[in-house]
């Protein structure tokens, strides 16, 4: 087996990243097909995630991407993690970092922060690695050097050193942490939350969590219909639990009592985002229903996770949305 280096720590700090853990484990069909996901890498990570950006940069010589290198190329791609933890993200830049064809020559990875208003942060730099001949070099590289409640764009970049002794960069690529959809649905005797689109008693498809980022606060957009079927002179409503990591309750939000005059199908938009908070990484979604002492009483529920705590995570795409369906463990982009 192949043993490989190390880039070196800065300032004697090891440059160390984490990749995500997720809670449950779904597998995503579709995103495989259309990013070409293989099943053949298995990161291991220590802090909660939200999903993360595939990178891959080629230049002539250069090369960030994945391990294996085919025609003076990665044959696929690294990734960036959206790491969170406690109201600050801190991206986790895994990788390899290849040189081929460039003797006596060095370089090292830069990673450029920005808000997600484009204002840029801070600049962060991988430990500096040279080639002493012609053949291809490789080293790992885990970098989370950095972690802000304002970052919402990180631009990647490989770095040379000139002959004047610059640092220059010969290639980069830039990632954006988007809005995460989750899916959410839930069916119970008469009463359903999903899409609008209803048959054989139930909806068709689901609603949608779509959770966002921005300056250190989580904030979860719930849509979606309301339905009631056969339950003449019955009313119900939407009700929103919000949890931190330790499963400490933040918040509990309603909406709005809405109630079926006679026994056919009718349905209620749905449209909640009351509530958002820096230490907020899941909801409950629920159907409530008026019971005859006029109490309301929970009948089915759907958890909708924003940060992740296993071996998998959400794809997001390099300035594309992130989906909150994961791939099973072990997973390489190509």
């Amino acid at each position: 087996m192949k043993e490989y280096q190390i880039i070196p720590s800065m300032n004697g700090i090891p440059l160390e990243g984490q990749f995500a853990r997720s809670w449950r484990s779904r597998i995503l069909l579709l995103a495989g097909v259309l990013l070409g996901v293989t099943m053949v890498w298995t990161p291991q990570a220590e802090a909660g995630s939200v999903g993360w950006s595939s990178i891959k940069i080629t230049e002539s010589g250069f090369d960030f991407g994945g391990e294996g290198f085919v025609a003076g190329a990665p044959t696929k791609s690294g990734y960036l993690a959206w790491d969170l933890n406690d109201g600050k993200l801190k991206p986790a830049l895994h990788g390899h970092l290849h040189l081929k064809d460039v003797r006596d020559l060095c370089a090292r990875m830069r990673l450029d922060y920005y808000s997600i208003t484009h204002i840029f942060l801070t600049t962060k730099y991988g430990g500096q690695v040279c080639a002493d001949n012609d053949k291809r070099h490789e080293w790992d590289v885990n970098l989370a050097p950095y972690e802000s409640n304002k970052i919402g764009k990180v631009k990647v970049s490989i770095e040379k050193l000139t002959a004047k002794k610059d640092w220059t960069i010969v290639g980069s690529e830039t990632v954006n942490l988007s809005t995460v959809h989750d899916k959410v649905k839930i069916t119970e005797d008469g009463f359903d939350f999903g899409g609008e689109a209803f048959a054989l008693g139930a909806p068709t498809n689901a609603g949608d969590v779509a959770w966002s980022w921005s300056n250190g606060q989580v904030t979860p957009h719930l849509t979606g219909v309301l339905h009631i079927n056969n339950a003449a002179g019955a009313c119900a409503r939407m009700k929103l639990d919000y949890f931190q990591e330790d499963g400490t309750r933040l918040a509990e939000e309603f909406g709005g009592k809405v109630c079926a005059p006679d026994n056919q199908h009718h349905s209620w938009t749905v449209d909640l985002m009351p509530f958002s908070d820096g230490k907020l990484e899941s909801i409950k979604v629920s159907i409530q229903t008026l019971a005859a002492d006029g109490q309301w009483r929970t009948i089915g529920t759907e958890t909708s996770w924003y940060v992740y705590h296993a071996a998998t995570v959400a794809l997001c795409g390099g300035g594309g949305g992130c989906l909150a369906n994961q791939f099973p463990l072990g997973v390489e982009v190509k």
